[in-house]
Protein backbone atom coordinates (compact mmCIF):
# COMPACT_ATOMS: atom_id res chain seq x y z
CA UNK A 1 0.00 0.00 0.00
CA UNK A 2 1.62 3.60 -0.71
CA UNK A 3 1.94 5.61 1.63
CA UNK A 4 -0.60 8.36 1.42
CA UNK A 5 -3.06 5.27 1.05
CA UNK A 6 -2.02 4.87 4.70
CA UNK A 7 -2.47 8.78 5.19
CA UNK A 8 -5.97 8.65 4.14
CA UNK A 9 -6.61 6.22 6.31
CA UNK A 10 -5.14 7.41 9.57
CA UNK A 11 -6.04 10.50 9.01
CA UNK A 12 -9.88 9.31 8.36
CA UNK A 13 -10.10 7.18 11.77
CA UNK A 14 -8.69 10.15 13.62
CA UNK A 15 -11.66 12.69 12.26
CA UNK A 16 -13.94 9.63 13.61
CA UNK A 17 -12.27 9.89 16.56
CA UNK A 18 -12.80 13.23 17.03
CA UNK A 19 -16.64 13.26 16.08
CA UNK A 20 -17.01 10.11 18.41
CA UNK A 21 -15.03 11.01 21.42
CA UNK A 22 -17.67 13.82 22.91
CA UNK A 23 -21.08 11.30 21.94
CA UNK A 24 -19.31 8.78 23.74
CA UNK A 25 -18.70 10.92 26.53
CA UNK A 26 -21.93 12.08 26.86
CA UNK A 27 -23.52 8.55 26.73
CA UNK A 28 -20.87 7.45 29.36
CA UNK A 29 -22.75 10.18 31.57
CA UNK A 30 -26.11 9.31 30.48
CA UNK A 31 -26.57 12.94 28.81
CA UNK A 32 -29.05 11.99 25.83
CA UNK A 33 -31.40 10.64 29.17
CA UNK A 34 -31.01 13.47 31.43
CA UNK A 35 -31.46 15.72 28.67
CA UNK A 36 -34.53 13.83 26.77
CA UNK A 37 -36.53 13.45 30.66
CA UNK A 38 -35.29 17.01 31.16
CA UNK A 39 -37.29 18.47 28.05
CA UNK A 40 -40.32 16.33 28.91
CA UNK A 41 -40.58 17.27 32.40
CA UNK A 42 -40.35 20.75 30.97
CA UNK A 43 -43.45 20.03 28.46
CA UNK A 44 -45.66 18.38 30.58
CA UNK A 45 -45.75 21.71 33.23
CA UNK A 46 -48.54 22.77 30.82
CA UNK A 47 -50.86 19.92 31.10
CA UNK A 48 -50.26 19.82 35.13
CA UNK A 49 -50.98 23.65 35.50
CA UNK A 50 -54.32 23.28 33.20
CA UNK A 51 -55.58 20.49 34.78
CA UNK A 52 -55.53 21.76 38.26
CA UNK A 53 -57.11 24.56 37.31
CA UNK A 54 -59.97 22.73 35.34
CA UNK A 55 -60.97 21.29 38.72
CA UNK A 56 -60.90 24.25 40.14
CA UNK A 57 -63.30 26.56 37.95
CA UNK A 58 -66.46 23.90 37.91
CA UNK A 59 -67.53 25.86 40.92
CA UNK A 60 -67.28 29.37 39.07
CA UNK A 61 -68.12 28.37 35.64
CA UNK A 62 -71.41 26.21 37.32
CA UNK A 63 -72.87 29.84 39.27
CA UNK A 64 -71.59 31.40 35.45
CA UNK A 65 -73.26 28.93 33.46
CA UNK A 66 -76.68 28.49 35.24
CA UNK A 67 -79.19 29.00 32.03
CA UNK A 68 -82.40 26.67 33.01
CA UNK A 69 -84.81 29.14 31.03
CA UNK A 70 -82.58 30.15 28.48
CA UNK A 71 -80.71 28.96 25.32
CA UNK A 72 -77.66 30.65 25.10
CA UNK A 73 -74.68 27.70 25.10
CA UNK A 74 -71.98 28.56 26.51
CA UNK A 75 -67.92 29.61 24.79
CA UNK A 76 -65.46 27.06 24.83
CA UNK A 77 -62.50 27.59 27.22
CA UNK A 78 -59.94 29.60 25.86
CA UNK A 79 -57.49 27.02 28.07
CA UNK A 80 -58.89 24.09 27.31
CA UNK A 81 -57.93 25.11 23.76
CA UNK A 82 -54.59 26.55 24.21
CA UNK A 83 -54.46 23.04 25.75
CA UNK A 84 -55.08 20.96 22.73
CA UNK A 85 -53.05 23.73 20.60
CA UNK A 86 -50.23 23.36 22.88
CA UNK A 87 -50.51 18.96 22.71
CA UNK A 88 -50.38 19.29 19.12
CA UNK A 89 -46.74 20.91 19.10
CA UNK A 90 -45.17 18.87 22.27
CA UNK A 91 -46.48 15.26 20.40
CA UNK A 92 -44.40 17.19 17.22
CA UNK A 93 -41.54 17.84 19.15
CA UNK A 94 -41.39 14.27 20.67
CA UNK A 95 -41.50 12.68 17.48
CA UNK A 96 -39.05 14.48 16.33
CA UNK A 97 -37.02 13.86 18.71
CA UNK A 98 -37.78 10.22 18.47
CA UNK A 99 -36.90 10.45 14.57
CA UNK A 100 -33.05 12.37 15.68
CA UNK A 101 -32.64 9.26 17.93
CA UNK A 102 -33.63 6.74 14.71
CA UNK A 103 -30.99 8.90 12.39
CA UNK A 104 -28.16 8.69 15.00
CA UNK A 105 -28.58 5.13 15.80
CA UNK A 106 -28.38 4.41 11.76
CA UNK A 107 -25.26 6.44 11.74
CA UNK A 108 -23.60 4.58 15.29
CA UNK A 109 -24.20 1.37 12.80
CA UNK A 110 -22.83 2.85 9.73
CA UNK A 111 -20.11 4.17 11.63
CA UNK A 112 -19.26 0.83 13.21
CA UNK A 113 -19.27 -0.84 9.93
CA UNK A 114 -17.05 1.53 8.34
CA UNK A 115 -14.46 1.41 11.70
CA UNK A 116 -14.75 -2.23 11.32
CA UNK A 117 -13.50 -1.63 7.26
CA UNK A 118 -10.75 0.36 8.40
CA UNK A 119 -9.66 -1.97 11.20
CA UNK A 120 -9.85 -4.98 8.26
CA UNK A 121 -7.49 -2.99 6.15
CA UNK A 122 -4.75 -1.62 8.80
CA UNK A 123 -4.72 -5.49 9.55
CA UNK A 124 -3.80 -6.21 6.11
CA UNK A 125 -1.12 -3.75 5.64
CA UNK A 126 2.68 -4.51 6.24
CA UNK A 127 3.96 -1.54 7.59
CA UNK A 128 7.58 -0.18 8.51
CA UNK A 129 9.14 -1.20 12.23
CA UNK A 130 8.42 2.21 12.69
CA UNK A 131 5.03 2.79 12.14
CA UNK A 132 3.83 -0.33 14.11
CA UNK A 133 3.21 1.42 17.12
CA UNK A 134 1.18 3.71 15.46
CA UNK A 135 -0.65 1.08 14.48
CA UNK A 136 -1.30 -0.89 17.22
CA UNK A 137 -2.52 2.84 19.10
CA UNK A 138 -4.44 3.32 16.17
CA UNK A 139 -6.02 -0.14 16.53
CA UNK A 140 -7.03 0.41 20.01
CA UNK A 141 -8.68 3.95 19.53
CA UNK A 142 -10.66 2.24 17.02
CA UNK A 143 -11.92 -1.01 19.03
CA UNK A 144 -12.54 2.04 21.59
CA UNK A 145 -14.76 3.80 19.38
CA UNK A 146 -16.93 0.92 18.07
CA UNK A 147 -17.24 -0.13 21.70
CA UNK A 148 -18.71 3.30 22.34
CA UNK A 149 -21.02 2.74 18.86
CA UNK A 150 -22.25 -0.57 21.14
CA UNK A 151 -23.15 1.69 23.95
CA UNK A 152 -24.77 4.64 21.91
CA UNK A 153 -26.81 1.92 20.34
CA UNK A 154 -28.11 0.55 23.82
CA UNK A 155 -28.66 4.15 25.38
CA UNK A 156 -30.62 4.87 22.29
CA UNK A 157 -32.82 1.74 22.55
CA UNK A 158 -33.22 2.98 25.90
CA UNK A 159 -34.45 6.90 24.99
CA UNK A 160 -37.08 5.26 22.63
CA UNK A 161 -38.52 3.49 25.57
CA UNK A 162 -38.45 6.85 27.34
CA UNK A 163 -39.85 8.54 24.67
CA UNK A 164 -42.70 6.11 24.25
CA UNK A 165 -43.52 6.36 28.06
CA UNK A 166 -43.20 10.17 27.63
CA UNK A 167 -46.01 10.11 25.15
CA UNK A 168 -48.32 8.00 26.99
CA UNK A 169 -47.99 9.93 30.12
CA UNK A 170 -48.39 13.35 28.40
CA UNK A 171 -51.68 11.34 26.52
CA UNK A 172 -53.43 10.48 29.88
CA UNK A 173 -52.56 14.34 31.36
CA UNK A 174 -54.58 15.55 28.25
CA UNK A 175 -57.05 12.83 28.87
CA UNK A 176 -57.29 14.09 32.77
CA UNK A 177 -58.35 17.70 31.13
CA UNK A 178 -60.99 16.85 28.72
CA UNK A 179 -62.68 15.20 31.26
CA UNK A 180 -65.72 17.51 34.03
CA UNK A 181 -64.10 17.28 37.50
CA UNK A 182 -67.86 17.47 38.86
CA UNK A 183 -69.57 14.77 36.72
CA UNK A 184 -66.59 12.65 35.61
CA UNK A 185 -68.14 13.11 31.79
CA UNK A 186 -66.29 14.30 28.84
CA UNK A 187 -66.05 18.18 28.88
CA UNK A 188 -67.58 20.96 26.16
CA UNK A 189 -63.80 20.68 24.55
CA UNK A 190 -63.72 17.60 24.41
CA UNK A 191 -67.67 16.78 23.21
CA UNK A 192 -66.71 19.69 20.50
CA UNK A 193 -63.87 17.66 19.39
CA UNK A 194 -65.82 14.42 19.11
CA UNK A 195 -68.42 16.19 17.56
CA UNK A 196 -65.80 17.53 14.37
CA UNK A 197 -64.61 14.05 14.36
CA UNK A 198 -68.15 11.85 13.31
CA UNK A 199 -69.35 15.01 11.42
CA UNK A 200 -66.55 14.16 8.84
CA UNK A 201 -66.71 10.56 8.98
CA UNK A 202 -70.83 11.72 8.62
CA UNK A 203 -69.47 13.86 5.37
CA UNK A 204 -66.92 10.83 3.99
CA UNK A 205 -68.70 7.69 4.22
CA UNK A 206 -72.53 8.93 5.16
CA UNK A 207 -72.12 7.55 8.76
CA UNK A 208 -75.21 8.62 10.93
CA UNK A 209 -75.42 9.64 14.12
CA UNK A 210 -77.68 11.98 16.23
CA UNK A 211 -77.28 14.38 18.69
CA UNK A 212 -79.23 14.92 21.83
CA UNK A 213 -78.81 18.05 23.63
CA UNK A 214 -80.52 17.52 27.36
CA UNK A 215 -81.54 20.18 30.04
CA UNK A 216 -81.99 19.29 33.86
CA UNK A 217 -85.66 20.98 34.07
CA UNK A 218 -86.13 23.87 36.72
CA UNK A 219 -82.40 23.30 38.50
CA UNK A 220 -82.10 26.68 39.77
CA UNK A 221 -84.45 25.57 42.37
CA UNK A 222 -82.32 22.63 43.50
CA UNK A 223 -79.74 25.10 43.60
CA UNK A 224 -81.66 27.59 45.67
CA UNK A 225 -83.08 24.98 47.78
CA UNK A 226 -80.36 22.94 48.71
CA UNK A 227 -76.99 24.74 47.75
CA UNK A 228 -74.58 24.21 45.22
CA UNK A 229 -73.38 20.76 46.99
CA UNK A 230 -76.44 19.39 46.67
CA UNK A 231 -77.63 20.68 42.97
CA UNK A 232 -73.91 18.86 42.30
CA UNK A 233 -75.10 15.73 43.40
CA UNK A 234 -78.16 15.68 41.44
CA UNK A 235 -76.28 16.85 38.73
CA UNK A 236 -73.65 13.94 39.40
CA UNK A 237 -76.62 11.21 39.25
CA UNK A 238 -78.45 12.75 36.15
CA UNK A 239 -75.24 12.09 34.61
CA UNK A 240 -74.34 8.42 36.03
CA UNK A 241 -78.05 7.33 34.48
CA UNK A 242 -77.82 9.30 31.76
CA UNK A 243 -74.43 7.47 30.49
CA UNK A 244 -75.47 4.07 32.52
CA UNK A 245 -78.36 4.03 29.97
CA UNK A 246 -76.61 4.32 26.55
CA UNK A 247 -74.23 1.88 24.63
CA UNK A 248 -70.49 1.30 25.06
CA UNK A 249 -69.84 3.26 21.83
CA UNK A 250 -72.53 6.46 22.23
CA UNK A 251 -70.05 9.93 23.77
CA UNK A 252 -71.98 11.77 26.58
CA UNK A 253 -70.42 14.82 27.73
CA UNK A 254 -71.19 17.81 30.04
CA UNK A 255 -72.16 20.47 27.93
CA UNK A 256 -72.07 23.50 30.37
CA UNK A 257 -73.94 23.96 33.54
CA UNK A 258 -77.08 22.19 34.05
CA UNK A 259 -76.88 20.66 30.18
CA UNK A 260 -75.86 17.60 28.69
CA UNK A 261 -75.17 16.45 25.41
CA UNK A 262 -75.21 12.88 23.66
CA UNK A 263 -73.69 11.79 20.08
CA UNK A 264 -75.69 8.19 19.63
CA UNK A 265 -73.24 6.61 16.73
CA UNK A 266 -75.09 5.37 14.17
CA UNK A 267 -78.51 6.02 15.28
CA UNK A 268 -81.26 7.80 13.32
CA UNK A 269 -83.23 10.24 14.23
CA UNK A 270 -86.25 7.75 14.79
CA UNK A 271 -84.10 5.47 17.37
CA UNK A 272 -82.62 8.52 18.92
CA UNK A 273 -86.22 10.08 19.72
CA UNK A 274 -86.87 6.96 21.21
CA UNK A 275 -83.78 6.79 23.32
CA UNK A 276 -84.25 10.05 24.37
CA UNK A 277 -87.54 9.43 25.84
CA UNK A 278 -86.24 6.65 27.81
CA UNK A 279 -83.87 8.85 29.22
CA UNK A 280 -86.44 11.08 29.98
CA UNK A 281 -88.78 8.52 31.58
CA UNK A 282 -86.02 7.09 33.82
CA UNK A 283 -84.80 10.18 35.18
CA UNK A 284 -88.12 11.23 35.71
CA UNK A 285 -89.13 7.72 37.64
CA UNK A 286 -85.51 8.79 39.89
CA UNK A 287 -85.26 9.92 43.38
CA UNK A 288 -82.00 11.46 44.72
CA UNK A 289 -81.74 11.61 48.24
CA UNK A 290 -80.10 14.95 49.82
CA UNK A 291 -80.02 14.93 53.51
CA UNK A 292 -83.00 12.81 54.16
CA UNK A 293 -84.89 15.00 51.63
CA UNK A 294 -86.42 13.41 48.24
CA UNK A 295 -85.64 15.25 45.49
CA UNK A 296 -87.46 14.52 41.76
CA UNK A 297 -86.29 16.33 38.52
CA UNK A 298 -87.01 15.52 34.74
CA UNK A 299 -85.43 16.32 31.20
CA UNK A 300 -86.18 18.17 28.26
CA UNK A 301 -84.24 16.66 25.23
CA UNK A 302 -83.99 18.30 21.82
CA UNK A 303 -82.27 15.48 19.00
CA UNK A 304 -81.14 16.36 15.41
CA UNK A 305 -80.18 13.77 12.96
CA UNK A 306 -76.80 15.11 11.21
CA UNK A 307 -77.68 15.55 7.61
CA UNK A 308 -75.66 15.08 4.76
CA UNK A 309 -72.61 18.20 4.00
CA UNK A 310 -74.06 19.37 7.52
CA UNK A 311 -71.79 21.06 9.61
CA UNK A 312 -71.15 20.51 13.62
CA UNK A 313 -72.08 24.80 13.73
CA UNK A 314 -76.00 24.13 12.17
CA UNK A 315 -76.29 20.49 13.43
CA UNK A 316 -76.18 22.26 17.54
CA UNK A 317 -78.32 24.84 16.32
CA UNK A 318 -80.93 22.59 15.04
CA UNK A 319 -80.76 20.29 18.31
CA UNK A 320 -80.92 23.68 20.79
CA UNK A 321 -84.19 24.94 18.91
CA UNK A 322 -85.46 21.43 19.32
CA UNK A 323 -84.87 21.96 23.00
CA UNK A 324 -86.45 25.11 23.11
CA UNK A 325 -89.55 23.88 21.94
CA UNK A 326 -89.07 21.61 24.76
CA UNK A 327 -89.23 23.88 27.47
CA UNK A 328 -91.70 26.23 26.09
CA UNK A 329 -93.92 23.45 25.82
CA UNK A 330 -93.69 22.89 29.65
CA UNK A 331 -90.35 20.97 29.48
CA UNK A 332 -90.00 17.29 30.44
CA UNK A 333 -90.15 15.87 27.27
CA UNK A 334 -89.02 15.46 23.46
CA UNK A 335 -88.78 17.70 20.63
CA UNK A 336 -87.36 16.14 17.75
CA UNK A 337 -85.66 18.75 14.51
CA UNK A 338 -86.39 17.83 10.97
CA UNK A 339 -84.74 19.28 8.06
CA UNK A 340 -84.66 22.66 6.36
CA UNK A 341 -85.25 24.02 10.37
CA UNK A 342 -88.40 22.49 10.98
CA UNK A 343 -89.00 21.33 14.73
CA UNK A 344 -92.04 18.81 15.62
CA UNK A 345 -92.65 18.26 19.16
CA UNK A 346 -93.60 15.17 21.02
CA UNK A 347 -94.27 15.91 24.63
CA UNK A 348 -92.99 12.50 27.65
CA UNK A 349 -95.87 10.86 27.76
CA UNK A 350 -94.60 9.05 31.41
Amino acid sequence: MKAWHFIFVFASGLAVGVMLFPLARMIESRGINSFLDGIVRMLAIPFSFVRNVARGKTAAAREAGQKCDQTNTPRVDPREQQLDDTAQVIRGMLLSLAAAIQRTDKAASDSTQALDDIRGTLDQMALPGDLKDIHFLLLGEIDRMISSNCSLKSELVHSREVLSTQREQIESLKTAVRIDGMTQLANRAFFEEKLTEVTRLNERYRDTFSLLLIDVDNFKKINDSYGHQGGDRVLKGVGFKIKSSLRHTDFVARFGGDEFAVILIKAPVESAAEIARKLCGEIEESRFILDGNEIRTTLSIGVAEAESGENEDSLLKRADMALYQVKQGGRNGVSVAVKKQQTRTEPSTM
